[in-house]
């Protein structure tokens, strides 16, 4: 396994790039001219970032991105500098400077001959230190161990570093540190940690994880402590190219003296962890999450009413919709948080949801009648249910939630991931994913049913159907919701 982090040329980044493309499903045009990558930003490093809502503020002009950097503030306006000059931003009520976690003050209280001796410096705080082998020691300073000092996914590689400097110790409190084993003394002895990490501090191509990709690393801390790779649980389906998802956790690299209960805490820990691959994979598990984060913004809304009965007119309505993300509100579910709070830190956790606004106009089928119409919902997420909700809109407050519309049953897809596709030819990608529910009004009942089609993790529209069926009504209504094109 070859490392591919640290520095990163043309080439590599081209590759990278693309595959994040791939991913995201768009050059992320869609959202704003600012953040689209493209030209020569896709010979520069990629970096990273993960979000829940960010990019969707961004397409409905809520955030307005700027490329480049902050080079001074002039009253209420900020100065933004890029090779295109200079910008002014108006009105600024606060400035929060994004910097991320630097260790380097944590590290301060080492006498000065140790941080000579790490090569510490404070103005590197990506780098803050140069350690030997993946940042857990340095060899002049044997009973000294680091571990957590990594950037990237990094629960498995901070258990592998604790295991690693764990042994180290040990070799050394039994006078064992200069007869390392055969894997180890290979491992150290073409160890480059320290000389990497003073190379990439001034490389400006040097990628957002400089220390190592998390499977290169779990690789090479189980080679130098002689740990074999356990098979997974079980198979997972194959993913889009072709391979199966093979999990790498500390679960799967067991010390050879390992106790009974030990190893029984290791395979559950891999039953879990397949479980939850598999359920991501194949079934309906953190689908309703997607579908929540995704509808935030403004969509164009088309839909037709097909009645069979003269009293509830047949017309097309056309409009917008928006969803308005908001803390969430305890309206209509107040039995669920019946018990009193001592204070606001006892508070129920009720999450988010949108306030879904709907506007428009609704033409009456062969006639010339047509009228605005507007309803409101309030959709809300659930995420210890996992379960994605409608609510009924108060009559009195539209901005209040009334009582349940329906709770969306999310429908498994008809073929495992990675299958040909489904029973008629199409994938579920092509067919999107479907939802159905049902609501009792009175003596009318509501068969709903939903589909939502993904380009990759976006959402790029979503139809939304109803049949209704009692004493005085029959009617269908079909609904389609397609993005609004980002503000400019």
């Amino acid at each position: 396994m070859v490392d591919r982090q640290g520095h990163i040329d043309v080439e590599a980044a081209r590759t990278s790039n693309s595959i994040y493309e791939s991913v995201v499903g768009t050059d992320q045009s869609e959202f704003s001219p600012e953040t689209k990558i493209d030209g020569e930003l896709l010979d520069e490093p990629p970096f990273i970032s993960i979000s829940m809502h960010y990019m969707e503020f961004v397409r409905a002009g809520l955030i307005k991105p700027h490329r480049g950097r902050l080079s001074s503030i002039r009253g209420t306006s900020a100065v933004i500098t890029s090779n295109g000059g200079e910008e002014s931003v108006s009105d600024v009520a606060a400035v929060v400077l994004g910097t991320g976690f630097d260790a380097s003050p944590s590290l301060s209280f080492l006498p000065s001959s140790v941080l000579e001796t790490i090569s510490y410096s404070p103005t590197h705080p990506d780098l803050p230190v140069a350690l030997a082998f993946h940042g857990t020691h340095h060899p002049v300073l044997p009973t000294l161990g680091f571990v957590g000092f990594y950037r990237a996914p990094y629960w498995g590689v901070m258990e592998m570093q604790a295991r690693f400097v764990t042994h180290l110790f040990q070799e050394h409190a039994e006078g064992r540190a200069s007869a390392h084993s055969p894997s180890l003394e290979r491992a150290l002895a073409k160890d480059d940690s320290i000389n990497r990490t003073l190379a990439l501090r001034n490389d400006p191509r040097c990628s957002q994880f400089p220390m190592g990709d998390y499977a290169f690393l779990m690789q090479e801390f189980a080679t130098a402590l002689d740990l074999s790779i356990s098979p997974p649980a079980g198979t997972t389906p194959s993913l889009a190219n072709g391979k199966s998802m093979d999990i790498l956790t500390p679960a799967r690299y067991i010390f050879p003296g390992a106790t009974d209960a030990q190893r029984e805490q290791a395979a559950q820990n891999l039953k879990s962890t397949h479980s939850a691959a598999v359920a991501g994979l194949t079934g309906r598990k953190y689908i309703a999450a997607a579908v929540f984060r995704s509808l935030l913004g403004e969509w164009n809304l088309e839909r037709d009413l097909v009645s069979k009965l003269p009293s509830h007119p047949s017309g097309r309505f056309v409009g917008t919709a928006k969803f308005l993300l908001r803390s969430g509100t305890v309206d209509g579910r107040e039995h669920k948080f019946s018990t009193p709070t001592s204070s606001t830190d006892d508070a129920p956790d009720t999450g988010l949801e949108y306030l879904y606004i709907e506007d428009g106009e609704f033409t009456a089928a062969g006639s010339s009648m047509h009228f605005r119409a507007t309803r409101r919902y309030i959709w809300r997420y659930d995420e210890a249910t996992d379960r994605l909700s409608v609510w009924f809109a108060r009559t009195d407050d539209q901005a209040r939630a009334d009582y349940l519309f329906h709770d969306l049953e999310f429908i498994p897809p008809l073929a495992l991931a990675g299958d040909a596709g489904t029973s008629n030819g199409q994938t579920q990608q092509d067919e999107g994913w479907r939802a159905k529910a049902s609501h009792l009004c009175i003596e009318d009942l509501y068969d709903v049913h939903y589909e939502f089609f993904f380009k990759a993790v976006n959402l790029r529209e979503w139809r939304l159907g109803y049949s209704v069926h009692g004493p005085k009504k029959d009617y269908a209504i079909a609904g389609l919701y397609r993005r609004k094109n980002p503000v400019t």
